[in-house]
C-alpha cells in the first residue's frame, strides 16, 4: 500500500487533476462558445473571431488573453491546491477548491482583458468611478458564469482526483486516513472574513450601477442590504474555512493558504448573497417566468463581487497578522492582537454602510437637483420640454410650463437610408403632410422619426443638405399637427454596409447577413470579420467588429458621430416642437459585452451629448436663441432581445435633461419567445426599465414596442402592455407608422407590409384597414400634458373610459378620442374647454391643486 504523503502520489494527483481541470474548461468554452454566439453564456464571442488577433480591436484577443489566463490559471491554481492537501483529503475537498478556485480566476481573467481591451480603446472619457464600478460588476458577471458551470468542472476533476486515489491506495485507505489535523496553522482565516461586509458595500455599489434592474428597494436601503449580505457572508464563509478549507490545508505552505482565503472569501460571498436574493423577492417579487434565473445570476455576480473585494484587503491583512503572530511571546498578546485586529475590517464595513446608504446613485451621478428650465416658447402649441424632479419621487418629462408630458405616439421610419434586398420593391413609402394629419386622428403627440447617418453625411465631413431638408420638413409637417419629433439616429446591423458577399458560407447556426442602414460606408470598419448572423441579424462578427471600432473610435469615426449629432443639434437648437435625440438606435453589444456595450457605450454617448449641448449653447447666443433639449440614451439590443441587459454605468454622464429609453418587447420578440419561453414578462419589463431609470435619475420612455404576426396571437399581450403604460403613468412609441413591403426587417414572401400601424397589400401596396382592436387601443383618451404630477391614471382599452388624479396648477390637455361630445366630471377644475379635432376631441382645463378627471 502506497503511504498518503508518497510525494510521487501527490505530485501524479495534483498532475491528474490541474489536466482534468484544463481539459474539462477547455471542451467547456468551445462548447459555449459554438452554441452561443451571442457571448452571453460563453466567456467571450470568441469562436468566429479567428484564433490570433488581426488587429488592434479584434475579438480574437479573448483567445490570447482571456482563455489563457483561465484555463491556464484554474490549472495552476488546482495543480498547487491539491499537491499542498492534507493526506486523506477527500473528493469533495478538491470540488469546492476547484469551484472556488475557477469563480476567482475567472474574475481575474475577466479584469486583466477589460483592462487590456480599455488600454486598446483609450482612457479618455471614461469617468474612474463609474468605470470601477462598471469594471467590478463585468468581472462578478464572469465569476457568477462559472459559479454556475463550475460545479460541472469541479465534478469531474473531484472524480478524477479519487479515481487517482484508489488507484494509488485503495478506497478504504484514501477514505480512512486523516492524516491529522492542524487546524488554523500559518494564516488566521477566520479572522478575513470580517472584511466581507466592506466588499459586500462595494460590491452593491456597483451593482447598482450596471444591473439596477435585478433588485427592488429594501426597507432601510443599503445599509440593510450589506447587514444580511455581509452577514451571511460572514458567517457561510467562517463555516467553510473552519469545517471543510482548514482540514485540507495541514501541509499546505503560506501560499497557498492564502490562495485558498481568497478563493473562500469569493465563495462566501456569492453564497452570502443568495439570503439577499430571497428577502428582495419576498419584498419586491421574483418577477414572474424565467426572470428569477437572472436575477439570481446577478446576485451571485455581486457576491463574487464582494469576496474578490474583501480578498484584497483580507489576504495581505491576514498575512501581516500571522506574521505578527510568529514574533509575539505571548498567548496572551496573541489574544489581544486577534481582538484589535477586528477593529479595522468592522469599522470599515460601518462606515461603508453608512456611506452607501445615504448617497443614492442619482445623486453620486450628479442627476440629483433641479433641472434646468427650458424656453418659454411654443411652437403650435408645443412647449420645450425638459425634466421635471420632486423630492420623494421618480424624475418625469415636463414641459415649460410645469406640465408633465405623456408622449404617445408612433415611430416613423420613412426617412430612413435602408439596404434594399429586391430592387424591384421599394424600401420606404413617401412621407407626407397626411401621415401626420392621420397620426393626430389617433391623438398621437410623438413622432420617433428615424434617420440614418449615412445619408445625413454619405462622405466624411460633409453632410448633406438636402437630406437635413428633409429631417426639416417632417418636423415642421409634425408640428403642424401638435405632434413633437424626437430625432432618432437608427441602425439596424450598423449599416447596409456589411451585406455578406454572394457565396459566403457560414458556420451550422449561422447564415449570411443582410445590411439592413445605419452608418455610412466610411465609418463601417469590420476588420475582415464574417458576415455570418447568428441568432439574429444583428449578432454577425462583421456587426459586432463595427460596432466595437465606433466604441473604441478607431480612426475616430466616434469622434464623426458626435460631429453629426452637432450639426443636428445647431439645426434644430431653438426649435421646441423637437422633443430631443435619440443618441443611437439599439446599439449592438460588440465584441465584449460589457466592456464595449456599457464602459464604451456610455463614453460615446457623452461624446454625443458634448457635442449637442456645444452646438446648442452656440445657437443660444444668435438673435434666434436655442435651449438644451432632451437626450434619449439606450441600452444595448440585447435589452430588446432579453428584456434586461448591463447597461451604461450609473454617472457615465451628468447632464441633468438624459431620459433613459429601453425598448420593451418582452413576450414580442424577444428571443426566448423563439424557444416557447418567456424569460421577462411584459409587466418584469415594465418593472425593469422602471429601476434601471431610477437609478440613473432619469425619466423612462420606451422608444420601440410593438407585436407583429397575426393580431389574435397578440391581442391579450397588447391590452397588458397599454395596461400597464397606463397603471404606471408613461409615454411610449409603438414600431411602426408603415413599413414598405421592399422594407428589408419585411418577410420577402409576405402579402402584407406586417408590423406597421397602417398596413397595405404586398407588393401592389394597396391600402388595408388596420386591425379595429388597435386602432381603438392606440387611440385611447390620455393626458397630453397635466400641471405638476399625475397621482394616477386609468384609461379603458374598448370603451371611451378615462380616469386621473394629479397635483400642481396650471392646464390640463387631454386628448379624448370618438366623434360624440365626451362628458366630464371632476374636481378642482375650472375654465373647461372641450374643442372638436379630427378623430376626437381636446378636453382642456385650469386646475388648482389636487384635480380629478372622468371623462365618458
Amino acid at each position: 500500500m502506497l503511504l498518503a504523503d508518497d510525494q510521487r502520489g501527490r505530485r501524479r494527483l495534483a498532475r491528474t487533476a490541474s489536466l482534468t481541470t484544463a481539459a474539462v474548461l477547455a471542451v467547456l468554452c468551445v462548447a459555449l462558445g459554438y452554441a452561443d454566439g451571442t457571448g452571453l453564456f460563453a466567456p467571450e464571442n470568441w469562436l468566429d473571431a479567428g484564433f490570433v488577433p488581426g488587429n488592434a480591436t479584434s475579438p480574437a484577443w479573448a483567445t490570447v488573453v482571456f482563455m489563457p489566463l483561465l484555463i491556464g490559471g484554474s490549472a495552476v491554481a488546482v495543480h498547487r491546491l491539491v499537491r499542498a492537501a492534507a493526506p486523506g483529503a477527500r473528493a469533495r475537498w478538491v470540488f469546492g477548491a476547484v469551484w472556488s478556485s475557477l469563480m476567482l480566476v475567472a474574475f481575474l481573467a475577466k479584469l486583466a482583458y477589460s483592462a487590456l481591451l480599455l488600454v486598446i480603446a483609450g482612457p479618455g472619457g471614461l469617468h474612474l468611478l463609474p468605470t470601477a464600478g462598471a469594471l467590478l460588476a463585468e468581472c462578478g458577471l464572469t465569476g457568477a458564469k462559472y459559479a454556475v458551470f463550475g460545479p460541472l468542472v469541479a465534478g469531474l476533476t473531484a472524480a478524477a482526483y479519487r479515481i487517482g486515489v484508489w488507484s494509488l491506495r485503495g478506497e478504504r485507505a484514501a477514505g480512512d486516513s486523516d492524516g491529522g489535523i492542524d487546524e488554523g496553522a500559518g494564516v488566521d482565516g477566520i479572522g478575513g472574513f470580517a472584511w466581507l461586509p466592506a466588499g459586500a458595500a462595494v460590491a452593491l455599489q456597483a451593482g447598482t450601477g450596471a444591473f439596477a434592474w435585478a433588485a427592488g428597494p429594501i426597507p432601510g436601503g443599503s445599509g440593510v442590504a450589506i447587514l444580511v449580505a455581509g452577514g451571511a457572508a460572514v458567517c457561510a464563509g467562517a463555516g467553510l474555512w473552519r469545517r471543510v478549507v482548514s482540514p485540507g490545508l495541514t501541509r499546505a505552505g503560506f501560499g497557498v493558504r492564502l490562495w485558498s482565503l481568497a478563493t473562500t472569501l469569493t465563495a462566501a460571498g456569492a453564497l452570502g448573497f443568495a439570503p439577499l436574493w430571497v428577502l428582495d423577492g419576498c419584498l419586491n417579487g421574483f418577477g414572474g417566468a424565467l426572470f428569477p434565473v437572472a436575477s439570481v445570476l446577478v446576485r451571485v455576480a455581486e457576491g463574487v463581487t464582494a469576496g474578490v473585494c474583501a480578498s484584497v484587503v483580507a489576504v495581505p491583512w491576514a498575512a501581516e497578522r500571522a506574521w505578527r503572530r510568529r514574533t509575539e511571546p505571548s498567548a496572551e498578546r496573541r489574544g489581544l492582537a486577534r481582538a484589535v485586529g477586528w477593529a479595522p475590517p468592522v469599522a470599515i464595513a460601518v462606515l461603508l454602510a453608512l456611506a452607501v446608504g445615504t448617497v443614492s446613485p442619482a445623486t453620486a451621478a450628479g442627476s440629483g437637483g433641479t433641472s434646468p428650465r427650458a424656453a418659454g416658447r411654443d411652437r403650435n402649441g408645443l412647449l420645450p420640454l425638459t425634466v421635471l424632479r420632486r423630492s420623494g419621487q421618480p424624475p418625469v418629462i415636463g414641459d415649460s410650463a410645469g406640465r408633465q408630458v405623456l408622449l404617445r405616439g408612433v415611430n416613423v421610419n420613412q426617412l430612413i437610408d435602408y439596404g434594399q434586398p429586391d430592387p424591384a420593391k421599394g424600401t420606404v413609402w413617401p412621407l407626407e403632410d397626411s401621415d401626420y394629419a392621420l397620426m393626430a386622428r389617433y391623438g398621437f403627440d410623438v413622432q420617433r422619426l428615424a434617420l440614418s447617418w449615412s445619408a445625413l453625411e454619405p462622405k466624411r465631413g460633409e453632410f448633406d443638405e438636402g437630406y437635413l431638408a428633409r429631417v426639416r420638413t417632417a418636423v415642421d409637417q409634425a408640428a403642424a399637427h401638435g405632434i413633437h419629433t424626437v430625432l432618432d439616429m437608427h441602425q439596424d446591423t450598423f449599416s447596409k454596409y456589411v451585406s455578406a458577399t454572394p457565396g459566403t458560407h457560414c458556420r451550422p447556426g449561422a447564415t449570411p447577413e443582410f445590411g439592413n442602414d445605419g452608418a455610412p460606408d466610411w465609418a463601417t470598419l469590420t476588420d475582415g470579420a464574417r458576415a455570418c448572423g447568428f441568432l439574429g441579424r444583428d449578432l454577425a462578427p462583421n456587426v459586432q467588429q463595427a460596432f466595437t471600432n465606433l466604441y473604441d473610435d478607431t480612426d475616430g469615426i466616434g469622434t464623426e458621430l458626435a460631429h453629426a449629432w452637432g450639426r443636428l443639434a445647431a439645426e434644430f437648437a431653438d426649435d421646441p416642437a423637437v422633443a430631443g435625440y435619440d443618441l443611437l438606435n439599439e446599439p449592438g453589444p460588440g465584441d465584449a459585452p460589457g466592456v464595449t456595450s456599457s464602459l464604451l457605450l456610455g463614453r460615446l454617448y457623452q461624446q454625443a451629448i458634448t457635442s449637442i449641448r456645444a452646438a446648442e449653447s452656440k445657437a443660444a447666443s444668435k438673435p434666434s436663441g436655442g435651449f438644451h433639449h432632451l437626450v434619449f440614451f439606450e441600452p444595448s439590443i440585447l435589452w430588446s432581445g432579453l428584456g434586461f441587459d448591463t447597461t451604461p454605468p450609473v454617472g457615465f454622464a451628468d447632464d441633468p435633461l438624459l431620459v433613459f429609453s429601453p425598448h420593451l418587447y418582452s413576450e414580442s420578440i424577444t428571443m426566448d419567445q423563439g424557444l416557447g419561453v418567456t424569460l421577462t414578462s411584459i409587466e418584469q419589463g415594465y418593472t425593469t426599465a422602471e429601476r434601471t431609470a431610477r437609478a440613473y435619475g432619469a425619466p423612462l420612455w420606451s422608444g420601440e414596442w410593438g407585436w407583429f404576426g397575426d393580431p389574435d396571437d397578440f391581442r391579450s399581450r397588447f391590452d397588458r402592455f397599454l395596461a400597464r403604460q397606463n397603471t404606471d403613468v408613461l409615454g411610449s412609441a409603438i414600431w411602426v407608422w408603415k413599413k414598405a413591403c421592399g422594407d428589408p426587417q419585411n418577410d420577402p414572401a409576405a402579402t402584407t407590409s406586417g408590423g406597421g400601424v397602417v398596413l397595405y397589400t404586398c407588393p401592389d401596396g394597396k391600402p388595408l384597414p388596420s386591425p379595429a382592436f388597435e386602432t381603438t387601443e392606440l387611440s385611447q383618451a390620455y393626458p397630453r400634458s397635466a400641471p405638476g404630477r399625475l397621482n394616477s391614471l386609468r384609461s379603458s382599452a374598448t370603451t371611451r373610459d378615462l380616469r386621473l388624479s394629479g397635483s400642481g396648477v396650471g392646464t390640463l390637455d387631454v386628448w379624448v378620442p370618438g366623434p360624440s361630445r365626451p362628458e366630464a366630471t371632476g374636481s378642482g377644475l375650472t375654465g373647461i374647454g372641450l374643442v372638436e379635432q379630427p378623430g376626437g376631441w381636446r378636453f382642456t382645463a385650469h386646475t388648482s391643486r389636487r384635480y380629478t378627471l372622468h371623462v365618458t
